[in-house]
């Protein structure tokens, strides 16, 4: 009995010590974008770097999760032929889904994080390039159970606030 308790009280502690943990900026990005409006962006790659196989469609997301964001940014090509265009290319370099059920407990097992960069190109030339990560431990958002969902657009967001600012 008094190994259980020492068990429980031991969970307990290291839950207080690393279950505060909430989703970080690995690197905070500017507040005011200097957007170009006079052409669109079409993304036209998105590539998995990691040498893995995930259980999601992790290509599909941060693909769709950039252009949701340049769409929002009023930047999306939508097959205009009159305005010009650039092009996108994005890798994902780190993944990881984590766990809903270890993150309370066990934040450092549980985390999911994800870290993407982008190139935006006109013609050949490379003209901006950025680079995000984000982790969700715990917290608001480490809660949820559609965490992994939540990582894919806020590196999205950065990586598209990013790239429009260096335009």
């Amino acid at each position: 009995m008094k190994a259980l308790r020492t068990f429980c009280a031991l969970v307990f502690l290291v839950s207080l010590v690393f279950g505060c943990g909430r989703a970080r900026d690995e690197a905070p990005s500017p507040s005011v974008p200097a957007m170009r409006q006079d052409v669109r962006i079409r993304v036209v790659n998105v590539a998995n770097k990691t040498g893995e196989l995930f259980d999601v469609d992790a290509i599909g997301m941060l693909w769709n999760g950039i252009e949701e964001s340049l769409r929002n940014k009023g930047l999306l090509w939508t097959g205009d032929a009159d305005i010009p265009i650039m092009t996108l290319q994005a890798e994902i370099l780190k993944y990881q889904k984590g766990s809903v059920f270890l993150r309370p407990v066990l934040p450092m097992w549980g985390k999911t994080y994800l870290t993407a960069r982008c190139e935006l190109l006109e013609g050949d030339r490379v003209v901006a390039s950025a680079e995000s990560s984000r982790t969700i431990s715990a917290g608001k958002e480490g809660f949820s159970f559609d965490a992994w969902k939540e990582v894919y657009r806020m590196v999205a967001e950065d990586l598209v606030s990013q790239i429009t600012q260096k335009m």
